[in-house]
């Protein structure tokens, strides 16, 4: 990588980090972003300082950062992710930072010993398993057939069948990443709603949040499980938004978590 791409690159990272540190009301998240853009700055100020660069010429476009300022979470994943190679089709990469996240930070929440639940929400917080990974066999269709495209040697026609698999497995794959997400987003708030009046149906809200040293270091630990359900539904919130998938009829009901 040039001087010239490198301080590129950090320009964009700064705006990132600009937008979370400006948008968020997080306290600690905007503390993370102050200490990176700080240390970002130092690096490019380095950098500046030995090489000769026409600074006009590695400003990021304002409008390629701003792209994601809706999406202050987004935001904060892609930043983080900067240094890991993306999918080609950005949409399907952001569906696949939302989805780590989830699993990273609120999987471990959506277990027995840490949400209690009564039977009937027990049973939906465990489907939420099944509908997780088969979105993740579906992300990996779509990378599998994207990896085939890459490959190439084929014929223009089945290029255009590859061409067309790939549209419709992302197609599928955004609109069942809705569903679980609106599934989740309806979940968490009746159990928050729950936790907040006679908890019936959430049975230990009022628990904080623990995580075994093996498990590293978990953004929800230490937090109330009324609190956790909260943050869940707003991560579920700001996927739906994104995505942007109008509801149709009835089938978010609770049904589509026995398909």
């Amino acid at each position: 990588m040039t001087p010239e791409e490198e301080v590129r690159r950090l320009n964009r990272l700064i705006r990132q980090y600009e937008d979370i540190w400006r948008t968020t009301p997080d306290a600690d998240q905007k503390d993370r972003a102050a200490r990176q853009l700080r240390e970002l700055r130092a690096y490019r100020d380095k950098i500046l300082a030995v090489n000769v660069i026409d600074r006009g010429k590695v400003e990021e476009p304002k409008e390629a950062v701003d792209a994601l300022a809706a999406w202050p979470l987004l935001l904060q994943l892609a930043a983080d992710d900067d240094e890991k190679t993306p999918d080609v089709d950005g949409e399907v990469h952001h569906v696949a930072l939302y989805l780590e996240h989830f699993s990273a930070e609120y999987l471990p929440f959506l277990t027995e010993t840490r949400l209690k639940l009564d039977l009937k929400r027990a049973i939906e917080r465990d489907a939420f398993y099944r509908r997780f990974q088969e979105l993740e066999r579906r992300l990996e269709d779509w990378r599998e057939a994207h990896r085939r495209l890459d490959d190439g040697g084929f014929n223009r026609d089945l290029e255009k069948e590859i061409r067309t698999r790939l549209f419709k497995l992302k197609r599928v794959l955004v609109v069942e990443a809705s569903r679980f997400f609106r599934s989740l987003q309806r979940f968490a708030r009746v159990l928050g709603e729950d936790a907040g009046s006679d908890g019936v149906q959430c049975l230990n809200a009022k628990d904080e949040i623990a995580f075994d040293p093996i498990e590293g270091t978990r953004r929800l630990a230490g937090m109330t499980v009324e609190k956790a359900l909260g943050e869940l539904e707003a991560l579920a919130a700001e996927a739906i938004d994104y995505l942007s998938i109008p509801e149709i009829g009835n089938q978010e009901s609770d049904s589509a978590d026995r398909r």
